[in-house]
Order: structure tokens, then sequence, then C-alpha cells
């Protein structure tokens, strides 16, 4: 019976128990041990409150992750930390946020010192993973970083190998505490050189990169290469290999109408003064990608030829080809009427029209570099109606010739040329100099409304921009005053003369080969080749 009493009281006691609050119950539980459960009490209320404090402090700490993006000493820090990695003298970061895993920077400037691989660095729209502990807690791998848009300036060398060695190890040197290996770019422009014989550039191509662990791979697809005489040329792929030795151009195919130009196997040896060796193999190419842009008007049509690539990109010698120039099947020459020879030769011929010489057989030797290029072993033939042999030479001017003022590129003196000598002016002189140099005055006025040292990297980079579009028109003014020195050996057909007395006399057929021949000699600039012969042959062979 009072075994029974004992268990409905325990039973009443466990229901009102269980009936109170949570602490009473954990007490009440322990109270069995007295002492040691009154100390078991106390020990796990402290160890509850130390648990509240941990996750309190957690939460303020994500807070403080999640918001540190805002403040300027996190935007100052990474700055800070850009240019002591990439030796950059200056930076520029605008538009930083972390959200949703990702962090993402609207626009990242950076000027280089000598120490490094860049002028000028400039990248819109940069997105990498992120998580919130990456950088702080653990080791930051943000897997592949995307970049809408880069438009970096290259240095084309160094001043000495101390310092080239110092750009190349900042080039393949990794930021601390991240593993950053994968880059893709949507439209890259990557200029080099100082030099109209030292420049090129990437344009508007889709580059992805990848570093491996001696160096790195870098691909190109879409937009346009350019270097030297070889301009705006499509690219189909460009693969490129980068270590501490040097690049390596294990892929190179570019496209330009149905010529094709393939510079596979190219190498580049780093250095002070990076050294150039490989093969550019041409097809097809338009000689509107090769030839100044004044020559335009005299000569057209598309070669094809294996040059041999020297040089380098921090030399006043600069990048030089050499190599053989074919005429293959579909390939052309064509001379224009623009040379005054062949204009003065339609005047006296009443047979034929030379305004339009097509040379479809022959070849000749090509070589250029420091500023000038040597035509030689010249041998083309246009048909019946013209063949062309000789040599010729294209040099810079020389300081006396560059400060003579040439308004126009002919003598006059008759009828022939005088219309010719107006067109000359207005496209390849003065107008064009003008416009060029009031542009620069706006430039430098520009600047000196924002006060020297005041300008951002953003604004940096738009001066760079123009400034090299000045060099660009600079450059193409300099190929007008270009001198051209040489003799060419013509023939014409056995009766070109033959209602011109004086030029019959003068210009015998050689028996031999039915034809006439006749010595031109080169001298002066584009605009006045053959001028004085032209003259001669239009007063001799005109009634």
């Amino acid at each position: 019976m009072e075994s029974e009493q004992s268990q409905n009281f325990n039973e009443r006691l466990s229901q009102w128990v269980s009936s109170q609050g949570f602490w009473f119950q954990v007490r009440y539980s322990m109270s069995g041990g007295k002492a040691d459960g009154s100390a078991m009490y106390h020990l796990l209320r402290i160890s509850f409150r130390l648990l509240i404090f941990v996750l309190v402090a957690a939460i303020g700490y994500w807070v403080y992750l999640v918001k540190r993006t805002e403040g300027a000493g996190y935007k100052e820090g990474m700055q800070a930390a850009l240019r002591e990695v990439f030796s950059a003298s200056d930076s520029d970061i605008r538009g930083i946020s972390e959200e949703r895993g990702q962090i993402a920077i609207s626009r990242l400037f950076l000027e280089g010192d000598g120490n490094t691989f860049f002028s000028t660095f400039e990248a819109r729209n940069v997105r990498a993973k992120k998580r919130l502990l990456d950088g702080v807690a653990v080791d930051w791998n943000p897997g592949t970083v995307s970049i809408s848009s880069l438009n970096m300036e290259l240095r084309a060398g160094a001043d000495d190998s101390e310092s080239a060695g110092l750009i190349s190890k900042v080039f393949y040197r990794n930021v601390p505490g991240t593993t950053m290996n994968s880059f893709e770019v949507a439209d890259a422009t990557i200029r080099w050189g100082y030099s109209e014989r030292t420049r090129g550039e990437i344009s508007r191509s889709v580059m992805k990169l990848q570093r491996m662990e001696n160096g790195m791979k870098i691909q190109f697809k879409g937009g346009t290469f350019s270097q030297n005489w070889l301009r705006n040329l499509e690219i189909v792929n460009l693969e490129i290999t980068c270590n501490l030795e040097g690049v390596v151009f294990d892929k190179a195919e570019f496209r330009q109408g149905k010529g094709t130009v393939d510079l596979s196997g190219l190498k580049i040896r780093g250095g002070e003064r990076p050294l150039i060796s490989g093969v550019a193999k041409i097809r097809k190419l338009d000689l509107e990608k090769v030839i100044p842009p004044a020559l335009g008007a005299f000569a057209q049509g598309a070669i094809s030829g294996d040059f041999q690539v020297s040089g380098s990109t921090n030399t006043s010698e600069g990048v030089a080809f050499e190599g053989l120039v074919t005429i293959e099947d579909g390939d052309m020459i064509t001379l224009r009427e623009r040379i005054y020879l062949l204009k003065a030769l339609s005047v006296v011929d009443y047979v034929r029209n030379y305004r339009r010489a097509d040379f479809r057989e022959g070849s000749f030797h090509l070589k250029t570099g420091g500023g000038g290029m040597v035509v030689s072993k010249l041998s083309l033939k246009a048909e019946d109606q013209l063949t062309l042999d000789g040599e010729m030479r294209v040099r810079l001017p020389t300081p006396e010739e560059s400060s003579a003022v040439a308004t126009k590129g002919t003598g006059g003196g008759t009828p022939l040329f005088d219309a010719e000598d107006a067109e000359d002016d207005l496209v390849g002189g003065r107008p064009t100099e003008d416009f060029t140099l009031r542009r620069a005055a706006e430039a430098s006025g520009r600047d000196a409304k924002k006060g020297i040292g005041k300008e951002s990297g953003m604004d940096r980079i738009a001066q760079a921009a123009e400034a090299r579009r000045l060099e660009i028109e600079a450059s193409n003014r300099l190929a007008r005053t270009l001198r051209y020195e040489g003799m060419f050996r013509i023939t014409l057909p056995g009766d070109a003369f033959e209602r011109a007395e004086r030029l019959a006399r003068e210009f015998p057929v050689d028996p031999t080969t039915g034809r006439i021949p006749m010595m031109v000699p080169l001298e002066g600039s584009i605009y006045e080749l053959t001028l004085k012969q032209a003259e001669d042959i239009y007063q001799k062979g005109t009634r």
C-alpha cells in the first residue's frame, strides 16, 4: 500500500516538474547530487551565456565582412596591395561591391613605373567569385576572373638587365593569399612599341589567360593585330606561351579578305632588348595592309612571300622583315596613273593606256627596318604592256630635307600635271597637318585646365590614347616625306612611240627583244618620282 502511494506521489511530482521552466527542470534533475548538482547547474548556465556571446560576436563579424567593402579603408588597402604586387606608381579603383558570392570592380587603373611590364593598365567590370572568409581566414581562389574590357600599354623593354629581371618577376608574380590562375577578357586592347618602327597592337580581341607552373598560356580570338607595316589583320587564332625565357607564338593565324598571314613559331627572347625571330608566311595579302597610306593612290594589289622577322621592340632599328615577294596565281600588283611617267606614256602612245599597269608575273626581294625599305632583284611583267626591272631604296629624310618646306609635290610647267598638284596639297599636305596641330593644342589646353598632376588615372588613359592617335597621324605625314632612290628599267612595245618621232629617235627599239627599253631614275619624295622625265616625254611626244 505504501509503495503504491509513493508511486502515485512520484508520478504527480513528475507532472508538476515537467510543467515548470527549463532551468528549474535542469536544477531539479541535478539536485540529487546536492552540491555537485548545484555546481553543474552553474557551469551549464555559464556555458549557455558564453554560447550566446559567441553567436552575437559571429553575427557582428558577419555584418563587418558584408559591409567592409563599403568603407574607404578597404578600397585604400586594395589599392596599396595592387601597387605593391605590380610595382605600380599609382592606382585607382572605382565601384567595389561584394554580393551573392562575387566581388565586382567597375573600373581599375594602374600606372606602372620602370620596374613593371606595363605603362598603363585599365580594366572595366571585373568580376570573380569571393566568399566571406576568402582572403581573411583562408586563401582566396576566385576561379576564372572575368573582365569586360582591358586597355593596356606594355613596356617595350628595359633600360638595363637588372630592370629587365625585375619586370619579368612582376609579370609572373603570384598575389599573396590568392590563387588567381584563369582570366577571361571579352574586349582586350594591348599596345606596345614607342615608335612607328616598333609599334604593335592587339585590338578588340577576346582574350583568355591561364597561369601554369612555369609561366602562362594566352589565347586571342577575333579583333585585329598590327605590327609595323602589317596592319589591322583579323585574328583567327593567336596562342602564346610566356615563361621566363621569353614568348613563343604557338599558333598565330591572321586573315584579311582572301589574304592570310601565319606567324606561328615566332619567338621573342626576353631581356632589356627583347629579340624577335621567326618567319612571317604571307599569302595573297592586300597591299593596302602593308604599305604606308600615302602610297595607296600609287599602288594596289596583293602579294605573297615568306619573310624572316628580326629586330627588337626596344631599339631604334625596330622590327625588321626580309624576304622574297612572289606574284602567285591570283596575285597582282597594280601601278596607278598617279605615277607621272605612266600618265605621260598614255598621252604619247596613241594605241595603249598606261593609266593602270597590272603586273601578274614576277618577284622582288624586300627588306624593311630602321624606318626604311630596300627593294632589289625586281622583275615584274604586265603582259605585253610593260616590264619593270631594277632596285629602289626608301629612307627617312635627313634633317635638311625635313626642314625644307615643300608646299607642292611637283614642279608644274605643263597642263598635264597641274590638276594633280592641288589634289596632293589637299590630300597629303597642310590641311590635315593643321587639323592635327589644332587637336594637340586643344588637348594641351584641357591638361592645363586640370592642372599638372591633378588628373585621374582615367584621364591619363584618355590622354595616352590621344597622344597615340597624334603619333599615328604624324607617322602618316612622315610617310609622305620618305625619300626614294634607285634606278628602274622599263620596256614598252616596239610601236609605243610610232607617232612621236623625237621619242622614237631618243628611245630606239632593241632589235633582240623588239621592245623599247627606258631607264627610269628615282629620286625625291613619292610626289616627285618620275616627274621630270614625264614632263620631258610629254613635251617631246606631243605636237
